[in-house]
């Protein structure tokens, strides 16, 4: 029976990551010598902070390098945040976390946008869909071709595929092989990132129809990541908008979808085809996404974003809440002010 979303379950607290590179042995030569000093810091993921309700499917979206995949693997422990935390029913998750037991651990699980890259290409099927389990005393190894036909059974394969390779299928069925895997130890906690980036358009609606149907079956909290607001428009029930290692928007999908806020959330839904706007040209953002390497001042967005004002250069905007709908951009911090002043140009 599906959960009723009406707690929060995951919870992501200011969560921070930077990764460094340090100085190899010519560039300390040249700072030895006068040059510039200092590690290259890119900060992936930049104060971010966001909640899930149990059993809703929470959508990432934004340009490929803003950080979202990184955001995902910090949410499953495989990063450990750099300050920050990420918590599940209230215990702490992240690999940052000073006690984890195996039960938490097991209790989030990923699906990977590369499934020919994630899975043990000398292992077969059944060993693993079942390998978890049994490490982890969930099921006994004499059990585990039954096992691995359940799961099997209810990602769509047959039980024929139990015994053959990875490199023996499509990229939609492999797909599904390391969907199985991720729900050998019942997780509650589902981490999609771009799972269905690498696959034909055909196939991509039938792994999104079996990710709907198993959060249904199996009452699954989602973070589903992609680029494709299309997607994430049919998945989600919550749509989290990030651009260069920030939230910029979140909101509930119809009420992102209808009324977006941020300049850069604008953009992303103006590119979208619809038989309602009839014939047209499509315009891309202008310029393109500024290095995490040395991010704009301010909102970073502002140097592309067609309604930047001088403040947007000066000072990162603060988030701007309306009902559920949070935002990060001074053009909304305005308009907030004016409407409970009374006064200014939005009234």
């Amino acid at each position: 029976m599906t959960r009723q979303a009406t707690s929060e379950s995951v919870r992501v607290e200011g969560v921070t990551k930077r990764f460094v590179r340090r100085m190899g042995l010519l560039a300390s030569t040249v700072a030895h010598l006068g040059g510039p000093n200092r590690d290259e810091v890119v900060t992936a993921v930049d104060n971010v902070t966001l909640s899930i309700p149990r059993g809703s499917a929470y959508g990432l979206v934004g340009e490929s390098g803003c950080g979202k995949s990184t955001l995902g693997r910090l949410a499953a422990g495989l990063l450990a945040p750099s300050s920050g935390s990420v918590s599940f029913d209230g215990a702490r998750i992240d690999a940052g976390a000073t006690t984890l037991s195996a039960r938490q651990l097991l209790r989030v699980q990923m699906v990977f946008q590369n499934p020919m890259a994630s899975l043990n290409p000398r292992q077969r099927v059944v060993d693993i869909v079942s390998e978890a389990a049994v490490y982890h005393g969930l099921i006994d190894r004499k059990d585990r071709v039954e096992f691995a036909v359940g799961l099997l059974d209810e990602v769509g394969l047959p039980r024929e595929a139990l015994f053959r390779l990875p490199h023996q299928f499509s990229g939609g069925q492999r797909q599904r092989i390391g969907i199985a895997r991720a729900l050998s130890v019942s997780p509650d906690f589902l981490i999609c990132d771009e799972p269905i980036a690498a696959l034909d358009v055909s196939i991509q609606a039938q792994i999104l129809n079996l990710l709907l149907d198993l959060r249904k079956k199996r009452g699954l909290t989602m973070l589903f990541i992609s680029h494709d607001l299309g997607v994430v428009h049919y998945l989600c029930d919550t749509v989290g908008v990030m651009y260069l290692g920030r939230i910029v928007e979140t909101a509930p999908t119809a009420e992102l979808f209808r009324r977006p806020q941020h300049p850069y959330t604008q953009a992303l839904l103006a590119q979208i085809p619809s038989r309602s706007t009839g014939r047209r040209d499509y315009q891309p953002i202008v310029g393109e996404m500024p290095s995490p390497l040395a991010p704009p001042k301010g909102c970073h967005f502002n140097p592309r974003c067609p309604s930047v004002m001088a403040i947007c250069r000066e000072e990162a905007p603060p988030e701007t809440t309306t009902g559920t709908h949070r935002s990060r951009c001074w053009l909304s911090s305005e308009k907030e002010r004016d409407l409970q002043s009374g006064e200014g140009r939005y009234q």
